[in-house]
């Protein structure tokens, strides 16, 4: 539950106290103090820390290069005064707000045995405690004039003030113990968290530290050197839910059809946030905590595991790489026992006959599914940077049999696709469909009757907007779908060697072998690698283009907020891109399908390192 505090400066006040150098008096991190049923969790270990840690990765580096720091103080003082009440409100001013948190601050949620909600909220403020104190005493003077009820009592050794509202359970306690600011949403919180700080918890009063969901996903979230990480995360949304719906017959009768879709095995989700480990720029680790064996819908994950190469199809101009071994064949097999288990026997496959095999004239599963070689691949390439939209998509689905592929694709184009064009680049074969679809090559000829100012706006949206040239082919034993004629044209065009491959890129090599540094011999069943630099650059071309410039000087005519940034920009402007991307380094992914779930590591390199 939480206070209703009607002022947004106090809401403002007390979010900083949460917002988190150690507490003077040593007490038990928030792991050891926070119950046993804490189902949502976010902790960060050090807040000044964290700050001094952002400094040395890529964005820090960026917002000190002495280009760019006299704009970023600008926009940050212009912030600064844009707040002249908080002061006058609060007793305190902006700055001293930002530099409250001096350690660990931690954001929690349990539920108890009958399902009400726990908040807690612990912040370290240290030397700042006086700070901490007039905050909180402007809240509670706040609280008493909009009729709240306010109270002291004693907890342990501990005194505690109760924020009441009459009329509701919206309680809030609050005390300031050892340096550390405590807000919490019942009694029993406020209990459990001083008695394990006071030493006089029974063994009955366990701790998160004492959870093995918890602990079995914190112990898959540090890297491959124990880098000990700054932030944490941890969710058990089940737990959650089954708790707080005990009394909705509702909710209760949709949860007894989880065992049936498989999806109570689902156990939690979290993982860990590392800033500037040796030789990264960040690190992040994502953990989906699974029961086994896994049953239902958690069997959809069909997840293999092999060499993540790039193929041979993919070029070196690309933005983005991701690869996946996913066994699609399995997945639909199993999506019709999960369908079937729920709406009879036969169910589904009636559903695709009638909607998609019927209709196309095919059999998804024999002419399309059985014909996918189990590995899927995703590109992103940059086509045309004066446009939106300029990064074009590519998706390639390896093949089992590329010749017997081919002749249903032709033959289904005769039968039911006429509109598609076959054409050759290169000698290899692709097929277009006419840019808007089959209407397209209907009404074609069609003349455009909208009025002149429609007109016009419709040629300006074009103007700032790539026009989609969807295209496939077979590449090589990939069939190569894209938004652009222009992927499969560089795809076709690397795969017969007239091009340089990505598998032979410097930087896609850095980021394999740290890959292979965090995890070993084990194979991987996904892999994601991506330059930063193109994207910024892209963005940074187009934030810096003479239309969104243009945009800008008109938009800063008639709003305060735009023409500050206007004013900021004129008087600090960017410098040249090359200024930035000395910051720049490659980043990665790799995703492996353990016993025990799903585990995700991505990671950016320390542009030193390259």
């Amino acid at each position: 539950m939480y206070l209703k505090l009607r002022n947004p400066i106090f809401v403002l006040a007390l979010f900083f106290l949460l917002a988190g150098r150690p507490a003077v008096a040593e007490r038990p991190t928030a792991p050891n103090l926070l119950p046993y049923n804490t189902v949502v969790y976010l902790r960060i270990n050090d807040f000044p820390s964290l700050g001094d840690d952002f400094q040395r990765t890529s964005l820090g580096r960026i917002r000190n290069d002495v280009s760019v720091a006299p704009l970023v103080d600008r926009l940050y003082n212009e912030f600064i005064n844009a707040f002249p009440q908080i002061e006058d409100e609060l007793g305190v001013s902006v700055e001293d707000l930002l530099e409250l948190p001096t350690g660990e601050v931690a954001i929690s949620l349990a539920v108890t045995d009958t399902g009400r909600p726990m908040f807690a909220f612990i912040a370290d403020v240290g030397e700042n405690v006086t700070t901490a104190t007039t905050l909180l005493e402007r809240a509670e003077f706040e609280h008493i004039n909009n009729a709240g009820d306010l109270s002291q009592e004693l907890i342990g050794d501990t005194e505690v003030t109760l924020f009441a509202n009459p009329g509701d359970d919206d309680d809030v306690y609050s005390f300031i113990k050892e340096e550390t600011v405590v807000l919490c949403s019942s009694e029993l919180m406020a209990t459990h968290l001083i008695s394990v700080w006071e030493g006089t918890a029974t063994d009955a009063d366990r701790t998160l530290a004492d959870n093995r969901k918890f602990t079995d996903i914190m112990r898959n979230s540090t890297g491959a050197d124990d880098y000990q990480p700054q932030i944490s995360f941890f969710a058990d949304p089940l737990t959650l839910i089954k708790s707080t719906t005990q009394n909705n017959f509702q909710a209760q009768a949709a949860l007894a059809l989880l065992p049936t879709l498989g999806v109570d095995g689902f156990k939690a989700v979290g993982g860990s946030i590392i800033v500037a480990p040796p030789g990264f720029d960040t690190m992040a680790h994502f953990h989906l905590s699974l029961g086994s064996p896994r049953r239902g819908v958690m069997n959809l994950l069909t997840f293999g595991e092999g060499d993540m190469t790039p193929e041979e199809w993919v070029s070196n101009d690309v933005m983005n790489y991701n690869t996946i071994y996913w066994d699609l064949e399995q997945s639909y097999a199993e999506l019709t026992k999960v369908v079937d288990s729920i709406l009879g026997s036969g169910y589904f496959e009636n559903m695709v006959e009638e909607n998609v095999n019927t209709p196309a004239g095919i059999s998804l599963q024999d002419d399309v599914i059985a014909h996918f070689g189990g590995r899927l691949t995703m590109i992103q390439q940059v086509v045309d940077a004066e446009k939106l939209n300029g990064n074009a998509l590519g998706i390639g689905i390896k093949l089992k049999d590329t010749d017997k592929f081919a002749e249903f694709i032709d033959e289904f184009i005769a039968a039911k696709a006429p509109f598609i064009t076959k054409q050759s680049h290169n000698g290899v074969t692709y097929y277009q469909p006419p840019q808007g679809g089959p209407r397209a090559a209907a009404n074609g000829n069609q003349q455009n009757s909208a009025p002149p100012q429609v007109q016009a706006a419709q040629q300006n949206f074009r103007a700032n907007f790539r026009r989609p040239s969807p295209t496939f082919a077979i590449v090589g034993d990939t069939l190569v779908l894209a938004d652009s004629d222009l992927i499969i044209f560089n795809a076709i065009d690397t795969m017969q060697g007239q091009g340089d491959r990505l598998s032979d890129a410097d930087d896609f090599k850095l980021i394999a072998d740290a890959v292979k540094s965090q995890t070993g011999e084990t194979q991987p069943s996904a892999l994601s690698f991506n330059r930063p630099e193109q994207g910024l650059k892209f963005i940074y071309d187009l934030a810096l283009g003479e239309q969104a410039q243009s945009a800008l000087q008109r938009g800063a005519e008639n709003n305060d907020f735009l023409r500050t940034l206007n004013s900021a920009f004129l008087d600090h402007p960017l410098p040249p891109f090359e200024e930035i991307s000395k910051y720049m380094a490659p980043a990665g992914g790799v995703l492996f399908n353990r016993p025990t779930g799903l585990h995700y590591l991505s990671f950016s390199m320390n542009p030193e390192n390259q």
